[in-house]
């Protein structure tokens, strides 16, 4: 893949952190913390929805994508599934309680609420598979732009929300996420319109849907459990702590999806190009050396973002405050899934898919666990230091799986190195403060340091 390309697709995670950056400390000056918190469980819930009514069929798409010949009867035979059960759920609540999922997810008993989450959760899932097409046919440019737009169009409608004196509520918020899920669904029928074409002519094939559902339904159950691995910590704070702790935790979490640039320019090129060569039987060997270089990096990242992040409290409400702290924590949780996208890429290379959700599901008791016992008594700093933990374990499990199935890493190295990252992460989080972070600044400088200097002293030796 040519630097071009790579640039198309780090165009779309680097806008859409931009705008996030400058609509998350807009949205938290005129709406309050609980709001906040009610965005993400929408977020949240509409994730898995999607788990669950995609059935896995978005991942078979990916890894069959270079087996198949009809590009476009494969498209029809993943996704006219999810479609339809998708529609048959909107019409079935619409049919018994439109307010329902308003008082589930806000605790709101509103039916307007309730339908904006029913139409936010169907475009959600038509845009999670219409981008696919734009990313296995490598139109970088094209693909970030979809993933640019709901954020951008979000950012836009929030400041016409406040600009026009409209109610800073929970439904002019949700409104606003809504319409910019919406109209990215318009963009990208408009991006994609010979593909689909070609789609609806194409013949649905039995033999591919089942293809696909052999290996998709169990990444569709492991991926639930990784939902609540990467979700749980929402509802037991909003149970335990109240939306509040939520918001001010969600808002750690949207700070740290900085991280989700490097991780989503990341995972959309690796897993197809692994796949490649997989079916060209190349470049398999570099795979050892590009995880230990991914390790290298996600260190140095932890140090320099550590050494900046005072600069949330510049732009946040007091109230925010601890964001500080839990930002490193939180971040984590991006940069361990991106390295375990290198990592334990071997269990989709050999289709051991029932072990990755054996993975998944041990994470999520351990972040279970974690959650129950730290939260009653830290709140937000325990659930970033829960789902610290716990990502680390995922990686190093799923790592190790991956090693003994396919190919072996440099595993000590990888080990050592997260290890040390996930101590200093949650050291901070837990004991830091304004007063002792000159503290934790020496010590990320000096980590810094040793880093630059010992890549440095590989790069000399390679050389000789």
């Amino acid at each position: 893949m040519n630097a071009k390309k790579i640039l198309g697709y780090a165009l779309g995670p680097l806008g859409s952190a931009a705008f996030g950056l400058l609509s998350l400390p807009l949205i938290s000056w005129y709406f309050p913390a609980e709001d906040i918190g009610r965005i993400v469980l929408l977020q949240t819930i509409a994730g898995l929805s999607i788990l669950l009514l995609g059935l896995g069929l978005d991942q078979s798409y990916i890894r069959d994508y270079y087996a198949v010949k009809d590009k476009a009867a494969l498209f029809k035979s993943v996704f006219l599934s999810p479609l339809i059960l998708t529609v048959a759920v909107v019409v079935l609540v619409l049919l018994i309680n439109a307010s329902w999922p308003s008082e589930i997810i806000f605790d709101i008993p509103s039916a307007n609420l309730g339908i904006l989450f029913l139409i936010f959760l169907a475009t959600t899932l038509i845009t999670r598979f219409l981008a696919l097409i734009l990313r296995m046919k490598e139109q970088a440019l094209a693909f970030s732009v979809s993933q640019l737009a709901p954020k951008f169009l979000i950012l836009v409608l929030v400041f016409a929300v406040i600009a026009s004196g409209l109610p800073a509520n929970t439904t002019s918020l949700v409104f606003a996420y809504t319409a910019a899920q919406v109209l990215t669904v318009v963009l990208l029928i408009y991006q994609l319109c010979q593909d689909l074409q070609a789609v609806s002519h194409a013949k649905w094939s039995p033999e591919l849907h089942r293809d696909g559902l052999r290996y998709g339904l169990p990444l569709a159950f492991g991926n639930l459990a990784y939902w609540g691995l990467t979700s749980i910590d929402r509802f037991v704070l909003k149970n335990i702590s109240g939306l509040d702790e939520l918001g001010i935790y969600s808002m750690a979490v949207s700070f740290g999806a900085v991280a989700l640039i490097f991780q989503s320019v990341f995972s959309t090129i690796w897993a197809p190009l692994v796949f490649k060569w997989v079916e060209d039987k190349t470049h398999l060997d570099k795979i050892g050396g590009i995880t230990l270089s991914m390790t290298e990096l996600i260190s140095v990242m932890i140090c320099f973002i550590g050494i900046f992040s005072p600069v949330v409290t510049w732009i946040l409400p007091d109230k925010y405050a601890p964001v500080q702290f839990l930002l490193l924590s939180c971040m984590l949780y991006p940069l361990f899934y991106t390295l375990t996208e290198v990592s334990g890429i071997g269990l989709n290379v050999v289709k051991r898919t029932w072990l990755i959700t054996a993975v998944n599901i041990v994470a999520f008791a351990i972040n279970f666990s974690l959650l129950s016992l730290l939260v009653p008594h830290l709140g937000a700093r325990g659930a970033a230091i829960a789902s610290a933990i716990s990502f680390w374990v995922f990686c190093i499990i799923k790592t190790e799986f991956s090693s003994r199935v396919w190919r072996p890493l440099p595993r000590l190295k990888i080990y050592t190195n997260t290890a040390l990252s996930v101590l200093l992460c949650l050291s901070y989080t837990y004991f830091g403060t304004k007063e002792n972070y000159p503290l934790f600044a020496l010590l990320w400088l000096a980590g810094l340091s040793y880093l630059i200097w010992r890549r440095k002293s590989s790069l000399i030796s390679a050389a000789a």
